[in-house]
């Protein structure tokens, strides 16, 4: 299956639906069709098969039929993060070595050094005459796309994804997402990165994607109160946000079909509050850019009120495998922890000329996730933590999700991460980091004594009440920064 080709079938068959609203304008799949192959027709005068193409973009409609193009033409696809730094801009522009940068107004100072490649506004991709075709110039086997992870743990890394694995990463949405041609989706998150798999797995049916700018929950909610919306994809952080701005007899709730929420672990306290407005109607999503997107996901519709907690990760996709291996490189039993591989055709060919990274990541037809999970009954995974953020504390393994579930049940409390610190005395010592409710002060003896009854000799040693909790370029608790904060280092 060559998605692109999928895609401009669904639009000749949908030809006057609308295909997305963005910016306030709505364009349907006829019109989106046209300006795909016209894009794909002047790219093809400046770039060839198998080169690089970058996308310097906000959330904006000339994203997507680039994007679509691009891939039309066999050339392959950079989305880059905006919200990023210049200086991780950079390094991924010189990693992937494009021959083209396109951007627009507000972020072509992005660009930088852009070396020898050309760099163009988006405006400047006239529309083509001759009409392309992927017959012939796109095998399922070819790269498709370099999608780079956030570099939080170093230099970023370029996730190489064929168009079969891009396919796969569809199949599983349409099988597993109940997405449908009457469904209206929402985006707020930066379509460089998840919110693209569900907003291309709309167009493959047929359905309506609503665009907005990275970040605009308020602009989303305007537009929700109005009109129908009936799928959201968000980071636990923008979940947050929905429900704080939306009240039980707002439109939202009486069309919103499912809620799903991924990118980063969302805690029990914002689980609950999410069913006060929307019930059951939640998917969380578990996903890694290097099994892009689809490796399981927990649909509390399906499931009774026993499971409604929020380390469940939930059954794997249709075309997705995920397995517990011990520290033994064995695999666990079930109930035993263990860290969590991951397979299936949507997972990448590897990492963008980094054959060593490579080979220390896929290990066995697998993806070494560096997530540590368990599979509580056959086919039901739930999430632990990260191996890599395991406090050992007085000889104890505390997982700073179980520190950080109890922490924000508690009243006020907006945000909070756990990490841990060096100590002399407990060889790490657990550290609090909160921010509070707007309006709300969190009386910190008493959140001690809580958690000290909670958590016994895992309760942290150290709170600290910060303002805001740092964020990466994805939305995600960037603890990379906390890290290098002065309450961390002195």
């Amino acid at each position: 299956m060559i998605p692109i080709k999928e895609l401009l079938e669904s639009a000749r068959k949908h030809d006057g639906r609308t295909a997305i609203i963005v910016a306030g304008e709505d364009i349907n799949y006829h019109d989106l069709r046209e300006r795909i192959v016209s894009g794909a027709a002047a790219l093809d005068r400046i770039v060839k098969p198998g080169q690089r193409v970058a996308l310097l973009c906000t959330n904006s409609y000339a994203y997507i039929w680039l994007s679509l193009a691009i891939e039309l033409t066999g050339a392959i696809r950079v989305p880059i993060n905006i919200k990023a730094s210049r200086t991780e801009i950079g390094k991924i522009i010189a990693d992937c070595d494009p021959v083209l940068i396109l951007h627009e107004d507000e972020t072509r100072y992005l660009a930088g050094d852009a070396g020898a490649a050309r760099v163009l506004h988006v405006d400047e991709i006239a529309q083509g005459k001759t009409r392309p075709t992927c017959e012939g110039r796109i095998r399922a086997q070819d790269i498709c796309s370099i999608n780079y992870t956030s570099g939080s743990t170093g230099n970023p890394k370029g996730v190489v994804l064929s168009h079969d694995n891009w396919s796969f990463v569809y199949l599983n949405m349409l099988v597993d997402r109940d997405i449908r041609q009457d469904d209206r989706l929402a985006f707020i998150g930066p379509l460089t990165h998840a919110a693209w798999s569900y907003l291309y797995a709309g167009l493959l049916v047929g359905a309506t994607s609503i665009v907005f700018a990275g970040g605009d929950t308020e602009g989303l909610l305007a537009y929700a109160r109005d009109n129908p919306v009936t799928i959201i994809t968000c980071v636990p952080t923008t979940l947050s946000r929905i429900v704080e701005g939306t009240v039980k007899d707002d439109l939202l709730v009486r069309t919103l079909k499912w809620i799903g929420i991924g990118a980063a672990p969302v805690t029990q306290a914002q689980l609950d509050r999410v069913a006060e407005l929307f019930g059951n109607r939640i998917v969380i999503n578990y996903g890694q850019t290097e099994a892009m997107m689809t490796c399981t996901h927990m649909d509390f519709r399906r499931h009774g009120p026993e499971r409604f907690r929020a380390d469940y990760i939930g059954t794997p996709y249709a075309f997705a495998r995920i397995r517990v291996v011990g520290k033994d490189g064995k695999p666990a039993g079930l109930g035993e922890v263990g860290e969590l591989h991951l397979a299936g055709s949507h997972t990448m060919q590897g990492y963008w000329n980094q054959p060593e990274a490579t080979s220390a990541t896929i290990v066995d037809g697998h993806v070494a996730s560096g997530d540590l999970g368990v599979e509580e009954a056959p086919g039901l995974f739930r999430l632990v933590g990260r191996i890599k953020d395991m406090i050992i504390s007085g000889g104890f393994n505390i997982y700073p999700s179980e520190v950080e579930a109890v922490v924000a049940r508690f009243a006020g409390i907006n945000e909070v991460v756990v990490l841990g610190k060096d100590d002399e005395v407990w060889g790490e010592k657990v550290v609090c980091c909160f921010s509070e409710h707007a309006g709300q002060t969190v009386d910190l003896d008493t959140l001690k004594a809580f958690c000290k009854d909670q958590l016994q000799i895992k309760a942290p040693k150290d709170y600290h009440r910060l303002d805001t909790i740092p964020k990466s370029p994805t939305g995600k608790i960037d603890k990379k920064a906390i890290r290098q904060m002065e309450i961390m280092t002195r």
